[in-house]
């Protein structure tokens, strides 16, 4: 059984993965990583994706009450972990930091064409588009789904 988190909530299914894709690149502190799964039954897609970061910062940090980051002790961290370049937490003096955790975010879709509206953008003009990171996990999806790889390879402007 596939487990998938959406934010607090964990969505629980028999299925496969059939595609993924990320945002990381070299020197990233913060990314996205996204995983399309197909579920047994009813063919039912769920598009998962979750934020990661490898920042901290120190309590007074505006990013801490924004996204209600809690306390944690340094021994924590990772190796790779980064102080935040606004806060500047210092190293040796802060033995509690307030570092930022992953954020999950699901969606059940039942057509291709949910998934692929799900993932759209829209531009401050109103303008769809999808991202690199989405392009990237349609076009892996697409290997293993043609009804997905019929819907995001051809798209019929009325």
């Amino acid at each position: 059984m596939i487990q998938v988190k959406d934010g607090n909530r964990l969505l629980q299914f028999d299925g496969r993965m059939i595609g993924t894709s990320s945002s990381w690149r070299r020197g990233s502190y913060r990314w996205v990583e996204f995983r399309l799964y197909k579920t047994d039954e009813e063919g039912r897609y769920i598009l998962a994706r979750v934020g990661l970061s490898l920042l901290y910062h120190m309590r007074e940090c505006d990013v801490v009450a924004r996204n209600n980051l809690k306390d944690a002790p340094r021994s924590e961290l990772s190796q790779d972990a980064r102080p935040c370049d606004e806060c500047r937490p210092d190293e040796f003096s802060m033995p509690i930091i307030c570092p930022e955790k992953p954020r999950y975010w699901a969606q059940v879709c039942d057509t291709p064409q949910a998934v692929i509206d799900a993932l759209q953008k829209y531009d401050e003009s109103g303008n769809r588009y999808l991202t690199f990171v989405a392009q990237r996990l349609l076009e892996d999806a697409s290997d293993e789904d043609p009804e997905l790889e019929s819907l995001y390879r051809v798209e019929t402007i009325l």
